[in-house]
């Protein structure tokens, strides 16, 4: 992912720059499919942060074993690998797919106003805590 990642950041930083540059209509259309792309992940990872506390189970041990098994996978990882949960995969996705669609906003000139609603957004997730 972290390659995806460091791919994704410089060709943002060439599309800034002008060296990386698209028509107009095809770079809308990648954007907005990336904006939409974004919109359904979060969406899952709500659905992930929901798995945190399964039930259903039953009181056997090993039942209470796979429960505490599956709740960890959906938000808390592993103890060899904590990044290793649902959660967080989809975290990583979600950035690959913002750099995507800011990539693209830069490519076709537009990356202010992606920039300004993004700022927008963030402004109004923080007002709603």
């Amino acid at each position: 992912m972290t390659d995806q990642a460091a791919y994704w950041r410089t060709l943002k930083q060439e599309a800034i720059a002008g060296e990386f540059r698209m028509e107009e209509g095809l770079g809308e259309a990648l954007r907005s499919a990336c904006a939409q792309y974004v919109t359904d992940l979060e969406d899952l990872g709500f659905q992930a942060k929901e798995l945190a506390h399964l039930s259903g189970w039953g009181g056997l041990d090993t039942a209470v074993l796979l429960r505490q098994k599956f709740e960890a996978k959906a938000v808390a990882g592993t103890a060899d690998d904590p990044n290793d949960s649902a959660a967080n995969r989809l975290a990583q996705h979600i950035e690959i797919a913002e750099l995507m669609r800011d990539t693209f906003a830069a490519a076709i000139g537009k990356l202010q106003t992606v920039d300004g609603q993004n700022a927008a957004g963030i402004t109004a997730t923080g007002q709603g805590i």
